[in-house]
């Protein structure tokens, strides 16, 4: 498991399914990335936006689940190349 991938597994203990990771969370692992968790982002946006290209027009809970993902890995990435 990477590091960023720990990070996030943290900050997902203890909450529900339902629930969603909190912005100050997200902004506490963005002060935890250095340049290998930065280029980890990086790459997982770019597996996102690839994956997007591969479902099917119909199945737009999926697409809407990628951009969240997308949208969420790039505020990510912005805050920890802000740093």
């Amino acid at each position: 498991m990477s590091n960023l991938q720990k990070l996030i597994e943290n900050a997902k203990s203890g909450l529900s399914v339902q629930e969603k990771i909190s912005d100050e969370d997200w902004q506490a692992i963005a002060k935890q990335c250095g340049a290998s968790e930065i280029a980890e982002i990086e790459q997982r946006i770019a597996r996102l936006r690839a994956e997007l290209e591969t479902v099917e027009e119909w199945d737009g809970d999926t697409q809407d689940d990628i951009h969240l993902a997308i949208s969420r890995f790039t505020q990510l990435l912005r805050s920890a190349k802000a740093r």
